[in-house]
Protein backbone atom coordinates (compact mmCIF):
# COMPACT_ATOMS: atom_id res chain seq x y z
CA UNK A 1 0.00 0.00 0.00
CA UNK A 2 0.82 3.16 -0.76
CA UNK A 3 -0.21 4.84 2.07
CA UNK A 4 2.28 3.21 4.55
CA UNK A 5 5.18 4.67 2.44
CA UNK A 6 3.30 8.19 3.23
CA UNK A 7 3.62 7.66 7.09
CA UNK A 8 7.29 6.91 6.82
CA UNK A 9 8.03 10.07 4.26
CA UNK A 10 5.89 12.13 6.49
CA UNK A 11 8.44 11.66 9.31
CA UNK A 12 7.30 11.93 12.98
CA UNK A 13 4.51 14.26 12.94
CA UNK A 14 2.21 11.70 10.79
CA UNK A 15 3.54 8.76 12.45
CA UNK A 16 2.59 10.19 15.99
CA UNK A 17 -1.18 9.88 15.18
CA UNK A 18 -2.95 7.50 12.95
CA UNK A 19 -4.25 8.76 9.33
CA UNK A 20 -7.95 9.18 8.56
CA UNK A 21 -9.21 6.39 6.95
CA UNK A 22 -10.62 9.23 4.06
CA UNK A 23 -7.25 10.01 3.70
CA UNK A 24 -6.57 6.13 2.93
CA UNK A 25 -9.13 5.62 0.64
CA UNK A 26 -7.90 8.56 -1.43
CA UNK A 27 -3.89 7.85 -1.47
CA UNK A 28 -4.53 4.42 -2.74
CA UNK A 29 -4.03 2.58 -5.83
CA UNK A 30 -7.79 1.40 -6.32
CA UNK A 31 -10.02 4.47 -7.32
CA UNK A 32 -13.19 4.43 -6.77
CA UNK A 33 -15.61 7.00 -9.24
CA UNK A 34 -18.05 7.28 -6.13
CA UNK A 35 -15.85 7.96 -3.22
CA UNK A 36 -16.08 11.26 -2.64
CA UNK A 37 -13.08 13.86 -1.53
CA UNK A 38 -12.73 16.52 0.66
CA UNK A 39 -11.49 19.63 0.79
CA UNK A 40 -8.00 20.43 0.36
CA UNK A 41 -7.76 23.08 3.28
CA UNK A 42 -9.37 20.93 5.79
CA UNK A 43 -6.42 17.98 4.85
CA UNK A 44 -3.27 20.67 5.23
CA UNK A 45 -4.89 21.66 8.33
CA UNK A 46 -5.20 17.63 9.39
CA UNK A 47 -1.28 18.11 8.68
CA UNK A 48 -0.49 20.84 11.03
CA UNK A 49 -1.91 20.81 13.95
CA UNK A 50 -3.10 17.06 15.74
CA UNK A 51 -6.19 18.49 17.23
CA UNK A 52 -7.74 18.99 13.62
CA UNK A 53 -7.68 14.73 13.48
CA UNK A 54 -11.15 14.47 15.60
CA UNK A 55 -12.83 16.62 12.50
CA UNK A 56 -15.02 14.66 9.64
CA UNK A 57 -13.89 14.87 6.07
CA UNK A 58 -16.63 16.95 3.75
CA UNK A 59 -17.04 14.46 1.06
CA UNK A 60 -17.85 15.82 -2.53
CA UNK A 61 -19.36 13.82 -5.50
CA UNK A 62 -17.56 15.67 -8.33
CA UNK A 63 -15.25 13.37 -10.54
CA UNK A 64 -13.28 15.99 -11.54
CA UNK A 65 -12.73 17.54 -7.72
CA UNK A 66 -11.37 14.05 -6.65
CA UNK A 67 -9.36 13.88 -9.23
CA UNK A 68 -7.87 16.85 -8.86
CA UNK A 69 -7.42 16.18 -5.04
CA UNK A 70 -5.80 13.51 -5.97
CA UNK A 71 -2.89 15.18 -7.92
CA UNK A 72 -2.50 17.96 -5.20
CA UNK A 73 -1.87 14.82 -2.50
CA UNK A 74 0.39 13.18 -4.53
CA UNK A 75 2.20 16.66 -4.97
CA UNK A 76 2.57 17.18 -1.66
CA UNK A 77 4.45 13.77 -1.65
CA UNK A 78 7.53 15.05 -3.39
CA UNK A 79 10.92 16.69 -2.42
CA UNK A 80 9.20 19.75 -1.44
CA UNK A 81 6.60 18.61 0.89
CA UNK A 82 9.66 17.94 3.48
CA UNK A 83 10.32 21.88 3.01
CA UNK A 84 6.71 22.69 3.93
CA UNK A 85 6.17 20.40 6.89
CA UNK A 86 6.21 21.76 10.41
CA UNK A 87 7.85 20.25 12.68
CA UNK A 88 7.81 20.27 16.81
CA UNK A 89 8.03 23.37 18.75
CA UNK A 90 11.35 21.73 20.69
CA UNK A 91 13.15 21.35 16.58
CA UNK A 92 12.79 25.03 16.23
CA UNK A 93 14.43 28.26 17.29
CA UNK A 94 12.59 30.38 19.92
CA UNK A 95 12.87 33.57 20.56
CA UNK A 96 11.96 34.41 24.30
CA UNK A 97 10.09 37.65 24.59
CA UNK A 98 10.74 38.40 28.28
CA UNK A 99 14.78 38.62 27.46
CA UNK A 100 14.52 39.13 23.84
CA UNK A 101 17.42 36.09 23.12
CA UNK A 102 16.66 33.62 20.37
CA UNK A 103 16.84 29.94 21.60
CA UNK A 104 19.07 27.95 18.80
CA UNK A 105 17.15 24.60 17.39
CA UNK A 106 19.49 21.62 18.27
CA UNK A 107 20.31 21.30 14.32
CA UNK A 108 21.34 25.39 14.24
CA UNK A 109 23.11 24.90 17.52
CA UNK A 110 24.57 21.58 15.98
CA UNK A 111 26.23 23.80 12.73
CA UNK A 112 26.99 26.64 14.95
CA UNK A 113 29.54 23.90 17.18
CA UNK A 114 30.94 22.86 14.05
CA UNK A 115 31.92 26.05 12.63
CA UNK A 116 33.49 27.23 16.20
CA UNK A 117 35.28 24.20 16.38
CA UNK A 118 36.86 24.61 12.27
CA UNK A 119 38.08 27.96 13.49
CA UNK A 120 39.64 26.90 16.81
CA UNK A 121 40.60 23.11 16.71
CA UNK A 122 44.20 24.12 15.51
CA UNK A 123 44.60 27.19 18.63
CA UNK A 124 47.13 26.08 21.47
CA UNK A 125 48.62 23.35 20.02
CA UNK A 126 51.13 22.56 16.68
CA UNK A 127 50.16 18.77 15.24
CA UNK A 128 52.81 17.54 13.38
CA UNK A 129 53.99 13.62 12.49
CA UNK A 130 55.44 12.06 15.19
CA UNK A 131 57.29 9.35 13.75
CA UNK A 132 58.25 8.46 9.94
CA UNK A 133 60.54 5.43 8.86
CA UNK A 134 62.33 7.21 6.18
CA UNK A 135 62.67 10.50 8.43
CA UNK A 136 65.42 8.68 10.68
CA UNK A 137 67.59 7.68 7.67
CA UNK A 138 67.18 11.60 5.69
CA UNK A 139 67.69 13.58 8.74
CA UNK A 140 68.42 11.42 11.95
CA UNK A 141 68.93 13.20 15.23
CA UNK A 142 72.25 14.75 16.78
CA UNK A 143 73.19 14.36 20.29
CA UNK A 144 71.61 17.58 21.84
CA UNK A 145 68.37 15.57 20.60
CA UNK A 146 68.41 12.73 22.42
CA UNK A 147 65.36 12.44 25.24
CA UNK A 148 63.96 9.84 26.91
CA UNK A 149 60.35 10.15 25.40
CA UNK A 150 62.49 9.81 21.72
CA UNK A 151 64.88 6.31 23.05
CA UNK A 152 60.98 5.03 24.59
CA UNK A 153 59.64 5.79 21.12
CA UNK A 154 62.67 3.59 19.40
CA UNK A 155 61.70 0.81 21.77
CA UNK A 156 65.33 0.96 23.27
CA UNK A 157 64.07 0.04 26.60
CA UNK A 158 62.83 -3.11 25.63
CA UNK A 159 65.67 -5.96 26.47
CA UNK A 160 65.47 -10.09 26.19
CA UNK A 161 63.60 -12.39 28.61
CA UNK A 162 64.61 -12.64 31.91
CA UNK A 163 66.03 -15.97 31.93
CA UNK A 164 68.46 -14.80 28.31
CA UNK A 165 70.15 -12.23 30.51
CA UNK A 166 73.79 -11.20 31.29
CA UNK A 167 74.45 -10.98 34.91
CA UNK A 168 77.12 -7.94 33.88
CA UNK A 169 73.95 -6.22 32.49
CA UNK A 170 72.29 -5.80 36.74
CA UNK A 171 73.67 -2.18 36.51
CA UNK A 172 71.40 -1.05 33.10
CA UNK A 173 68.70 -2.80 33.76
CA UNK A 174 65.76 -0.83 35.26
CA UNK A 175 63.38 -3.82 35.83
CA UNK A 176 61.25 -6.77 34.40
CA UNK A 177 57.65 -6.74 33.09
CA UNK A 178 55.88 -9.66 32.07
CA UNK A 179 59.55 -12.08 31.80
CA UNK A 180 61.47 -9.45 29.84
CA UNK A 181 63.84 -7.06 31.25
CA UNK A 182 63.50 -3.49 30.88
CA UNK A 183 66.38 -1.27 30.28
CA UNK A 184 67.10 2.12 31.83
CA UNK A 185 66.36 4.87 29.74
CA UNK A 186 68.35 7.54 31.76
CA UNK A 187 71.66 5.18 31.59
CA UNK A 188 71.19 4.40 27.76
CA UNK A 189 71.08 8.21 27.07
CA UNK A 190 73.76 8.77 29.35
CA UNK A 191 75.89 6.42 27.46
CA UNK A 192 74.62 7.34 24.57
CA UNK A 193 75.80 10.97 24.83
CA UNK A 194 79.36 9.97 26.11
CA UNK A 195 79.78 7.83 22.95
CA UNK A 196 79.07 10.69 20.40
CA UNK A 197 81.72 12.73 22.42
CA UNK A 198 84.27 9.90 21.50
CA UNK A 199 83.01 9.64 18.05
CA UNK A 200 83.43 13.70 17.82
CA UNK A 201 87.05 14.04 19.09
CA UNK A 202 88.08 11.38 16.99
CA UNK A 203 86.30 12.70 13.82
CA UNK A 204 87.95 16.20 14.81
CA UNK A 205 91.61 14.74 15.64
CA UNK A 206 91.21 12.70 12.16
CA UNK A 207 90.94 9.73 13.06
CA UNK A 208 89.44 6.67 11.29
CA UNK A 209 86.65 5.53 12.21
CA UNK A 210 84.49 2.23 11.14
CA UNK A 211 81.09 1.37 11.23
CA UNK A 212 79.67 -2.18 11.08
CA UNK A 213 76.21 -3.59 11.05
CA UNK A 214 75.81 -6.86 9.15
CA UNK A 215 72.15 -7.50 10.17
CA UNK A 216 69.39 -7.26 8.00
CA UNK A 217 67.46 -3.83 6.94
CA UNK A 218 70.72 -2.35 8.68
CA UNK A 219 72.94 -1.72 5.46
CA UNK A 220 71.08 2.08 4.60
CA UNK A 221 71.52 3.23 8.33
CA UNK A 222 75.44 1.75 8.08
CA UNK A 223 76.10 3.59 5.12
CA UNK A 224 74.25 7.13 5.92
CA UNK A 225 76.12 7.02 9.44
CA UNK A 226 79.32 6.66 7.72
CA UNK A 227 78.60 9.12 4.97
CA UNK A 228 77.64 11.71 7.36
CA UNK A 229 80.69 11.19 9.85
CA UNK A 230 83.48 11.14 6.77
CA UNK A 231 84.31 7.54 8.10
CA UNK A 232 84.37 3.87 6.67
CA UNK A 233 82.00 1.27 6.89
CA UNK A 234 81.05 -2.44 6.74
CA UNK A 235 77.42 -4.10 6.16
CA UNK A 236 78.73 -7.08 5.37
CA UNK A 237 80.39 -10.60 7.26
CA UNK A 238 83.58 -9.13 8.62
CA UNK A 239 86.89 -11.26 7.34
CA UNK A 240 88.84 -12.89 9.88
CA UNK A 241 92.64 -11.59 10.12
CA UNK A 242 91.48 -7.97 8.55
CA UNK A 243 93.02 -6.14 11.44
CA UNK A 244 95.89 -8.60 12.80
CA UNK A 245 96.77 -10.18 9.30
CA UNK A 246 96.14 -7.10 6.88
CA UNK A 247 99.46 -7.45 5.55
CA UNK A 248 98.04 -10.13 3.59
CA UNK A 249 94.24 -9.47 3.39
CA UNK A 250 93.94 -6.11 2.96
CA UNK A 251 97.05 -5.76 0.42
CA UNK A 252 95.35 -5.43 -2.70
CA UNK A 253 93.44 -2.08 -1.03
CA UNK A 254 94.10 1.41 -2.30
CA UNK A 255 95.15 3.78 -0.33
CA UNK A 256 95.64 7.73 -0.47
CA UNK A 257 97.05 10.56 1.26
CA UNK A 258 95.78 14.09 1.50
CA UNK A 259 96.38 17.10 3.61
CA UNK A 260 94.24 19.35 5.81
CA UNK A 261 91.83 20.06 3.47
CA UNK A 262 91.39 16.76 2.47
CA UNK A 263 92.81 17.01 -0.72
CA UNK A 264 94.75 14.74 -2.43
CA UNK A 265 98.86 14.96 -2.30
CA UNK A 266 101.01 13.99 -5.31
CA UNK A 267 104.65 12.71 -4.55
CA UNK A 268 103.57 9.82 -2.54
CA UNK A 269 103.41 7.09 -5.03
CA UNK A 270 106.56 5.20 -3.85
CA UNK A 271 104.94 5.68 -0.21
CA UNK A 272 101.55 3.92 -1.38
CA UNK A 273 103.30 0.75 -2.70
CA UNK A 274 105.28 0.13 0.38
CA UNK A 275 103.12 1.61 3.20
CA UNK A 276 100.83 -1.24 4.76
CA UNK A 277 97.19 -1.47 5.19
CA UNK A 278 95.72 1.21 7.39
CA UNK A 279 93.56 0.16 10.85
CA UNK A 280 90.85 1.74 12.04
CA UNK A 281 91.08 4.26 14.95
CA UNK A 282 87.49 3.40 16.36
CA UNK A 283 85.04 1.22 15.39
CA UNK A 284 81.49 1.45 15.94
CA UNK A 285 79.70 -2.04 16.22
CA UNK A 286 75.85 -2.38 16.38
CA UNK A 287 75.30 -5.84 16.45
CA UNK A 288 78.10 -7.35 18.65
CA UNK A 289 77.12 -10.47 19.20
CA UNK A 290 77.63 -11.51 15.44
CA UNK A 291 81.10 -9.72 15.32
CA UNK A 292 82.98 -11.21 18.31
CA UNK A 293 85.90 -11.95 15.87
CA UNK A 294 86.40 -7.76 14.85
CA UNK A 295 85.95 -6.97 18.55
CA UNK A 296 88.76 -9.65 19.73
CA UNK A 297 91.09 -8.23 16.89
CA UNK A 298 90.76 -4.72 17.89
CA UNK A 299 91.32 -5.75 21.67
CA UNK A 300 94.44 -7.08 20.62
CA UNK A 301 95.43 -4.23 18.57
CA UNK A 302 94.08 -1.68 21.52
CA UNK A 303 91.78 -0.16 19.00
CA UNK A 304 88.55 1.58 20.96
CA UNK A 305 84.97 0.19 20.31
CA UNK A 306 81.50 1.25 20.56
CA UNK A 307 78.71 -1.08 21.21
CA UNK A 308 74.94 -1.27 21.54
CA UNK A 309 75.06 -4.05 24.33
CA UNK A 310 71.53 -5.68 24.66
CA UNK A 311 70.59 -7.82 27.88
CA UNK A 312 71.96 -10.58 26.49
CA UNK A 313 75.32 -9.36 25.50
CA UNK A 314 78.52 -9.04 27.46
CA UNK A 315 79.75 -5.54 28.31
CA UNK A 316 83.26 -6.39 28.44
CA UNK A 317 83.76 -7.02 24.62
CA UNK A 318 83.56 -3.09 23.99
CA UNK A 319 85.53 -0.12 25.40
CA UNK A 320 82.14 1.65 25.29
CA UNK A 321 78.95 0.24 26.35
CA UNK A 322 75.61 1.73 24.92
CA UNK A 323 72.67 -0.28 26.51
CA UNK A 324 69.82 -0.16 24.24
CA UNK A 325 67.86 -2.80 22.27
CA UNK A 326 69.96 -4.20 19.36
CA UNK A 327 67.10 -6.09 17.85
CA UNK A 328 64.69 -3.26 16.83
CA UNK A 329 66.08 -1.29 13.32
CA UNK A 330 64.35 2.25 14.55
CA UNK A 331 66.49 1.53 17.90
CA UNK A 332 69.20 1.08 15.92
CA UNK A 333 68.62 3.66 13.68
CA UNK A 334 68.09 6.65 16.25
CA UNK A 335 72.03 5.46 17.65
CA UNK A 336 73.66 5.29 14.34
CA UNK A 337 72.37 9.07 13.75
CA UNK A 338 73.45 10.39 16.68
CA UNK A 339 76.94 9.09 16.00
CA UNK A 340 76.89 9.71 12.67
CA UNK A 341 75.94 13.55 13.53
CA UNK A 342 78.59 13.70 15.97
CA UNK A 343 81.05 12.53 13.25
CA UNK A 344 79.80 15.30 10.93
CA UNK A 345 80.22 17.67 13.42
CA UNK A 346 84.00 16.66 14.41
CA UNK A 347 84.88 17.38 10.89
CA UNK A 348 83.24 20.37 10.33
CA UNK A 349 85.45 21.72 13.17
CA UNK A 350 88.54 20.06 12.00
CA UNK A 351 87.79 21.97 8.71
CA UNK A 352 87.42 24.87 10.38
CA UNK A 353 90.45 24.79 12.03
CA UNK A 354 92.07 23.87 9.36
CA UNK A 355 90.60 26.91 7.05
CA UNK A 356 92.92 29.13 9.96
CA UNK A 357 96.08 27.37 9.65
CA UNK A 358 95.84 25.01 12.45
CA UNK A 359 96.15 21.24 12.25
CA UNK A 360 94.68 19.50 15.61
CA UNK A 361 96.36 16.35 14.54
CA UNK A 362 100.05 14.89 14.30
CA UNK A 363 101.06 13.08 11.00
CA UNK A 364 101.91 9.64 11.85
CA UNK A 365 105.42 8.17 12.13
CA UNK A 366 105.53 6.34 8.78
CA UNK A 367 104.99 9.83 6.97
CA UNK A 368 107.38 11.93 7.87
CA UNK A 369 110.25 9.36 7.31
CA UNK A 370 109.47 9.28 3.72
CA UNK A 371 109.05 12.88 4.04
CA UNK A 372 112.69 13.45 5.11
CA UNK A 373 113.50 10.76 3.28
CA UNK A 374 112.37 12.54 0.04
CA UNK A 375 113.65 16.23 1.39
CA UNK A 376 117.25 14.51 1.59
CA UNK A 377 116.88 13.30 -1.94
CA UNK A 378 116.44 16.49 -3.81
CA UNK A 379 119.16 18.30 -1.78
CA UNK A 380 121.67 15.95 -2.74
CA UNK A 381 119.86 16.09 -6.67
CA UNK A 382 120.20 19.61 -6.49
CA UNK A 383 124.44 19.81 -5.75
CA UNK A 384 124.41 17.56 -8.76
CA UNK A 385 122.29 19.86 -10.61
CA UNK A 386 124.45 23.15 -9.86
CA UNK A 387 128.29 21.08 -9.93
CA UNK A 388 127.19 20.26 -13.54
CA UNK A 389 126.18 23.92 -13.94
CA UNK A 390 129.66 25.28 -12.68
CA UNK A 391 131.62 23.09 -14.44
CA UNK A 392 129.72 23.51 -17.85
CA UNK A 393 128.31 20.58 -18.65
CA UNK A 394 125.65 20.64 -20.98
CA UNK A 395 122.57 17.99 -21.68
CA UNK A 396 120.60 18.09 -18.57
CA UNK A 397 117.32 16.27 -18.14
CA UNK A 398 113.90 17.16 -17.67
CA UNK A 399 114.24 16.77 -13.75
CA UNK A 400 117.38 18.69 -14.02
CA UNK A 401 115.79 21.61 -15.99
CA UNK A 402 113.21 21.86 -13.62
CA UNK A 403 115.63 21.76 -10.83
CA UNK A 404 117.15 25.09 -12.60
CA UNK A 405 113.80 26.68 -12.83
CA UNK A 406 113.13 26.24 -9.49
CA UNK A 407 116.16 27.30 -8.73
CA UNK A 408 115.79 31.02 -11.09
CA UNK A 409 112.67 31.15 -9.64
CA UNK A 410 113.39 31.26 -5.89
CA UNK A 411 116.15 33.83 -6.52
CA UNK A 412 115.15 37.24 -5.31
CA UNK A 413 115.00 39.58 -7.65
CA UNK A 414 114.93 43.65 -6.98
CA UNK A 415 114.08 46.84 -8.66
CA UNK A 416 116.04 49.49 -9.69
CA UNK A 417 115.15 53.07 -10.56
CA UNK A 418 116.79 55.64 -12.74
CA UNK A 419 117.83 57.75 -9.59
CA UNK A 420 119.59 54.03 -8.46
CA UNK A 421 120.91 54.12 -12.09
CA UNK A 422 122.87 57.11 -12.81
CA UNK A 423 124.50 56.44 -8.83
CA UNK A 424 125.75 53.04 -9.75
CA UNK A 425 127.31 54.57 -13.37
CA UNK A 426 128.89 57.49 -10.98
CA UNK A 427 130.25 54.67 -8.95
CA UNK A 428 131.81 52.68 -11.73
CA UNK A 429 133.09 55.43 -13.48
CA UNK A 430 135.55 56.53 -10.61
CA UNK A 431 136.18 52.85 -10.02
CA UNK A 432 137.94 53.07 -13.85
CA UNK A 433 139.58 55.93 -13.34
CA UNK A 434 140.99 55.04 -10.16
CA UNK A 435 142.20 51.34 -11.56
CA UNK A 436 143.59 53.52 -14.41
CA UNK A 437 145.90 55.51 -12.08
CA UNK A 438 146.78 52.36 -10.22
CA UNK A 439 147.84 50.72 -13.31
CA UNK A 440 150.13 52.86 -14.40
CA UNK A 441 151.55 53.71 -10.95
CA UNK A 442 152.21 49.89 -10.86
CA UNK A 443 153.87 49.91 -14.62
CA UNK A 444 155.98 52.63 -13.51
CA UNK A 445 157.32 50.40 -10.45
CA UNK A 446 157.74 47.47 -12.84
CA UNK A 447 159.71 49.22 -15.62
CA UNK A 448 162.04 50.70 -12.44
CA UNK A 449 162.39 46.83 -10.79
CA UNK A 450 163.27 44.84 -14.00
CA UNK A 451 165.70 48.18 -15.05
CA UNK A 452 167.74 47.40 -11.53
CA UNK A 453 167.78 43.74 -12.28
CA UNK A 454 168.58 43.18 -15.69
CA UNK A 455 171.72 44.95 -16.87
CA UNK A 456 171.86 46.66 -19.81
CA UNK A 457 174.92 45.17 -21.69
CA UNK A 458 174.23 41.86 -21.31
CA UNK A 459 171.48 41.55 -24.08
CA UNK A 460 173.92 40.56 -26.91
CA UNK A 461 174.73 37.79 -24.75
CA UNK A 462 171.54 36.77 -23.63
CA UNK A 463 170.65 36.82 -27.41
CA UNK A 464 173.58 34.29 -27.52
CA UNK A 465 172.42 31.86 -25.57
CA UNK A 466 169.16 31.21 -26.63
CA UNK A 467 170.78 30.77 -30.32
CA UNK A 468 172.75 27.83 -28.37
CA UNK A 469 169.52 26.94 -27.11
CA UNK A 470 167.74 26.39 -30.11
CA UNK A 471 170.46 24.58 -31.79
CA UNK A 472 170.89 22.26 -29.42
CA UNK A 473 166.97 21.63 -29.69
CA UNK A 474 167.68 20.83 -33.20
CA UNK A 475 170.07 18.55 -32.58
CA UNK A 476 168.37 16.15 -30.27
CA UNK A 477 165.19 16.30 -32.83
CA UNK A 478 167.58 14.96 -35.19
CA UNK A 479 168.50 12.27 -33.22
CA UNK A 480 165.15 11.22 -32.21
CA UNK A 481 164.12 11.31 -36.05
CA UNK A 482 167.24 8.92 -36.48
CA UNK A 483 166.64 6.22 -33.72
CA UNK A 484 163.16 5.94 -34.84
CA UNK A 485 164.14 5.40 -38.68
CA UNK A 486 166.37 2.84 -37.42
CA UNK A 487 164.32 1.35 -35.10
CA UNK A 488 161.61 0.95 -38.31
CA UNK A 489 163.64 -0.61 -40.44
CA UNK A 490 165.01 -3.31 -37.58
CA UNK A 491 161.27 -4.33 -37.54
CA UNK A 492 160.57 -4.41 -41.33
CA UNK A 493 163.59 -7.02 -41.03
CA UNK A 494 162.66 -9.43 -38.52
CA UNK A 495 158.90 -9.30 -40.35
CA UNK A 496 160.61 -10.53 -43.51
CA UNK A 497 162.64 -13.48 -42.20
CA UNK A 498 159.13 -14.48 -40.03
CA UNK A 499 158.14 -15.33 -43.39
Amino acid sequence: MIARSVAVRQGRRTLATPLPRSIVRQITTDTNPGVQTADQSQIEKSFQAPEAHHNRWKQVSSARKKQKALRDRISMLGVDSAHEHRSLAWTRSVKNDATGEVVLSPSERFAEFQRIQNHTRNLGSHVDRRYSPTQLLANPPGPRDVTLELLMASQTHMGHHKSLWNPANARSIYGVRHGIHIISLETTAAHLRRAARVVEDVAYHGGLILFVGNRKGQMEIVTKAAEMAGACHLFTKWTPGGITNRDVILAQQTVKVVDQKDKDLDGFETYKNAMRPLMPDLVVCLNPMENYTLLYECGLKDIPTIGVIDTNADPTWVTYTIPANDDSLRSIAVIAGVLGRAGEAGQKRRREVSSKGQVPWETSGAITRHMLNEVDKAIKKRKEVMGKLQQNVMGFNEEEEQILLSAKQASPTFEVGEGDMMDMLKEAMAGEVEADAKTDAAEVTLAEVVAETIPTTSLDHIEAGLEAARQQAADIEAAVAESLAAQAKESQSESKTKE
